[in-house]
């Protein structure tokens, strides 16, 4: 039976991006699109989908859920590109400063709310050097104010990498080029890609080559695309002004403005010719023999121009739609200039469809990795985003000061190499293959270690032993600690308990009569949105405020669903699993890692997820429950973050901080 994989679409434009996942399995239930044009479009050749009509700010995340028919966390994946006009090389930047720069925001909004398994996210490749505010060329450089943060170039990056990471998600991204994956077109978009569970998304392999080298398939050529088109008699396409027809009649296929007589330059650039650049879209007429260039919206404008390889005229819209792979019988709606628009700003199929078999063989890989992170997948690509100066300035014949000593000391004044932008994102290399618990690449002498520790433990305090703890209760108690530090915790929950009949009839409480509880329980007041939002949450999920329905489930179900509930995170998630569930987890909370680290049990600055199996494999599963119990009470009574209890630590002997800090109690003891 194929599994039901829902996709929720957000600045769905003609369906590209959706047809390519559709191919690759996946089922599209909602989209969500603003233009009219591309809504009759989508209405045209999906009238069952449903469809939402409006801005995306607009829109709530519950009414694309209710459209959808879907419940938080039921979405395998939310996929869309926001409105990347702003971050384009082509015409003026306005990066985040431009709304729909920020429409980014609203789509993690929804990733957010809405608790996908996946996410996917496009832009254009403009964005990796973008800045949260553009200034122009012409008033950067000697006689102008120092550049402010969010004016240097990679600063809208810095943003959203940041954005990114507070998700909770595990995010790989990389720079795809879509002729790699069969598409007959060079069309280069960055793709962030992020795992809920901390699966071990990968950016998907390409499939050609422009040789064709190493074993895999060659480009495909435009020529190869548009074989049977040729002769199309009636093409739909827009004219070339005379002016423009004029200068194509002298440029050969393959070539551009540079084609032209030296002496027509100046007159076919204007305005343009004393700028700088490659301008490799003015009067550019295409090649048979060479993949399409990335498909633009304007394939009449000598800036853009997109003419035909042998006729005097741009690509039509059927030959458009060709490149971008989308179905034959496909129509879109609007006129011949709305048509453009729409194909040229899609995801071509072909690069959706690999997108889409990678998230579906991620599914199958029974490995988490660190969540929270974003992995730049081209260690080289990071090296250049980490490289890049933080402006750069016209050439010094277009600057108010051609001096070129002026030039170098106001790029001192600022630092040219740039600092910070990228350190939230790691390489590549630190997803690995996690270790198996108990396996052979285990480490003898932890596996010793810890079992020693446990002696110690149980000697100060006590043996554990699983009790009969509701699930639910297991959540509310460990969403309380978030906010709440202290002994009298037990307590305070048990006071919080004892003020409500019911937590379903908590759920539907007023938002001031919940804090009300809280803070007479003595708990932290600020936690009452998010738990009355959560046990909400629950209740959708199972038809009323009960987690009982984990008790039947799977290891990797009842960690999925427990993560799909908003403030419940993988940490969170294990001490439920382990404590209330009975599930052979071992949960990497501050304290439990705190300890391990110094005692020599884990390497210190592990990755979370990585230090939660690395314990587990030294960590019996029947010992676990009294391991993480133990732990917990010794990180809360002697081995605090920064007070720590040595001399009467039980652990000391085990202990090289221990021992550093108290070299002569060693010693005595040694005696």
């Amino acid at each position: 039976m194929v599994p039901d994989l829902p996709v929720i679409s957000l600045f769905s434009g003609a369906l590209g991006l959706d047809l390519g996942l559709e191919q690759a399995g996946f089922s599209v239930r909602v989209a969500l699109e603003c233009d009219k044009h591309a809504a009759a479009t989508i209405r045209k050749n999906r009238p069952d989908l449903p469809l939402i009509e409006a801005k995306i700010e607009d829109v709530s995340t519950e009414q694309i859920l209710d459209a959808a028919g879907l419940r938080v966390g039921e979405a395998a994946v939310v996929i869309g590109g926001p409105s990347c006009q702003s971050f384009s090389t082509a015409g003026l930047r306005g990066s985040l400063q431009d709304q729909r720069g920020n429409m980014f925001h609203e789509f993690l909004r929804v990733v957010e709310e809405a608790r996908p398994r996946f996410f996917c996210m496009e832009n254009v490749k403009g964005i990796l050097s973008a800045a949260v505010q553009h200034r122009p060329l012409r008033e950067r450089g000697p006689g102008y104010p120092k550049l402010k943060p969010e004016e240097e170039l990679g600063s809208a990056l810095k943003l959203i990498v940041g954005e990114l990471a507070r998700t909770g998600y595990f995010t790989v991204f990389d720079v795809l080029n879509a002729a790699d994956y069969g598409v007959p077109q060079t069309r280069e978009r960055v793709i962030f890609l992020g795992s809920r569970f901390g699966e071990p998304v990968e950016i998907p392999l390409r499939t050609h080559a422009a040789d064709g080298s190493n074993g895999i398939k060659p480009w495909i050529t435009l020529g190869q695309a548009l074989r049977g088109l040729r002769q199309d008699p009636t093409p739909i396409y827009t004219k070339l002004s005379p002016k423009n027809q004029r200068f194509m009649k002298l440029v050969p296929a393959g070539g551009n403005w540079r084609s032209l007589p030296e002496n027509l330059h100046e007159e076919a650039l204007g305005g343009a010719y004393h700028s700088w650049g490659g301008r490799t879209g003015f009067y550019r007429r295409l090649s048979w023999d060479a993949p399409c260039p990335a498909l633009t919206t304007r394939p009449d404008s000598k800036a853009t121009m997109f003419c035909h390889p042998s006729e005097l005229r741009p690509l039509s819209v059927e030959e458009y739609r060709r490149i971008q792979q989308f179905p034959r019988d496909w129509e879109f709606a609007g006129s011949t200039a709305k048509q453009y628009v729409q194909v040229g700003n899609a995801v071509p199929a072909g690069l959706g469809r690999a997108i889409g078999g990678a998230i579906r063989r991620t599914m199958g890989k029974r490995r988490r990795v660190r969540g929270g992170v974003v992995v730049c997948a081209d260690q080289a690509l990071l090296k250049r985003l980490s490289n890049r100066p933080r402006t750069v300035l016209n050439p010094p014949r277009m600057r108010k000061n051609k001096g070129i000593e002026a030039a170098s000391d106001w790029l001192d004044s600022e630092d040219r190499n740039r600092t910070g932008i990228l350190d939230l994102v790691v390489v590549s290399a630190e997803v690995e293959p996690l270790p198996a618990a108990g396996g052979p690449n285990a480490d003898r002498g932890r596996r010793a270690r810890a079992t020693r520790t446990l002696a110690l433990l149980h000697e100060a305090y006590g043996s554990p032993r699983p009790g009969g703890r509701d699930p639910l209760d297991a959540l509310v108690f460990a969403i309380l600690t978030q906010l709440t530090k202290g002994t009298l915790l037990q307590e305070n929950f048990d006071c919080l308990k004892a003020g409500i009949p019911t937590w379903d009839e908590f759920t539907r409480l007023h938002l001031r009569e919940v804090r009300s509880l809280i803070t007479a329980a003595g708990l932290n007041g600020k936690i009452a949105r998010q738990l009355r939002e959560t046990l909400r949450a629950i209740s959708a999920r199972f038809g009323s405020v009960s987690l009982e329905g984990l008790r039947g489930m799977e290891d990797e179900e009842a960690d999925r669903v427990l993560q799909s509930f908003p403030g419940i995170g993988s940490t969170t998630a294990d001490r439920i699993m382990l404590y209330a569930l009975h599930r052979d987890v071992l949960p990497t909370d501050a304290s439990v890692r705190r300890v391990a680290e110094r005692i020599g049990l884990i390497d210190p600055g592990l990755p979370p997820t990585r230090a939660r199996a690395t314990l587990e494999a030294v960590v019996k599963p029947a010992d676990r429950y009294a391991f993480h119990s133990n732990v917990m009470a010794h990180g809360r009574v002697r081995c605090k973050a920064t007070r720590m209890s040595c001399s009467d630590c039980p652990l000391r002997r085990l202990c090289p901080v221990s021992q550093e800090r108290s070299p002569e109690i060693t010693k005595t003891q040694a005696k």
